[in-house]
């Protein structure tokens, strides 16, 4: 998110893996419905195109009647045996691998619509910062660092055992190359990391969607969340996002409020 943020590898068996340099990481919307409420969800997380690894740990907390705070963190990793072909019959490998990790801190407003504190709006504003190291085999690496600006919006329904959320979330991403040691051989490396500062920033649109089913304060999510930028262009085309993340995970209600009853 990276905010995501991050670097993987694919699992092809090929003569070089791509690297993702950034990944939308799970949309937080807690649902908060009242002063002093609080959620925490801790999730699995993977890419749908490069295939990486990670965690998320969220929380969320009511401050005021109807004024709400979350920090995300996401962090992940691939590693993967990529084969050495040659024309000359070589089958050795090389490895190649990436980490990342990134945090994101944000406010906003939450207010139910309905006495039942059922149906409820909210919208966040917040800031993320990441990086992603990548090692190519050979002593090849760089590292890129991501800082994002983010709105993020939500409408969602929340009952004793069930809740959704839909998050049409808007982002601007900053990223840099902070480190770089690329041999004169590898051009598809020089040409992604040319292509990061020449567009050091841009928009996206990262829409979400979010389940919870289980008990009354302990739920079960399920998360995709998409990015949508140059999924025609460049960066799509040789890996250098990610356009979906997909999470599972616990999601546990800290004093959820009860619902107004009506005599």
């Amino acid at each position: 998110m990276k905010l995501f943020i991050l670097l993987a590898a694919t699992a092809l068996f090929c003569t070089s893996c791509y690297h993702v340099y950034y990944a939308p990481n799970t949309a937080n919307a807690p649902l908060l419905a009242e002063k002093g409420e609080t959620r925490i969800n801790a999730l699995y997380t993977t890419g749908g195109d490069s295939d990486f690894d990670g965690g998320e740990l969220q929380v969320a907390h009511a401050v005021g009647k109807n004024v709400g705070i979350i920090i995300n963190g996401f962090t992940a990793g691939k590693s993967e045996e990529v084969s050495d072909y040659s024309s000359s019959g070589n089958n050795n490998t090389h490895t190649e691998k990436g980490s990342g990790s990134y945090i994101e801190f944000a406010g906003g407003l939450f207010k139910n619509f309905d006495y039942k504190k059922k149906w409820i709006g909210e919208i966040y504003g917040g800031v993320g910062f990441g990086s992603v190291k990548n090692d190519y085999g050979s002593g090849d690496h760089s590292k890129v660092s991501d800082t994002k600006v983010f709105l993020q919006p939500a409408i969602g329904y929340k009952s004793k055992n069930f809740e959704v959320a839909l998050v049409p979330k808007l982002s601007v991403l900053n990223w840099k190359v902070k480190e770089s040691r690329i041999s004169s051989a590898n051009n598809d490396v020089k040409d992604e990391l040319n292509y990061i500062t020449q567009n050091s920033g841009f928009f996206i649109f990262e829409p979400a969607l979010l389940l919870r089913g289980g008990d009354k304060n302990v739920k079960v999510q399920l998360g995709l969340s998409f990015s949508n930028y140059g999924v025609n262009g460049l960066m799509h085309r040789t890996g250098l996002t990610e356009t979906l993340n997909t999470s599972l995970g616990v999601s546990i209600n800290i004093n959820q409020p009860k619902p107004l009853q009506i005599e």
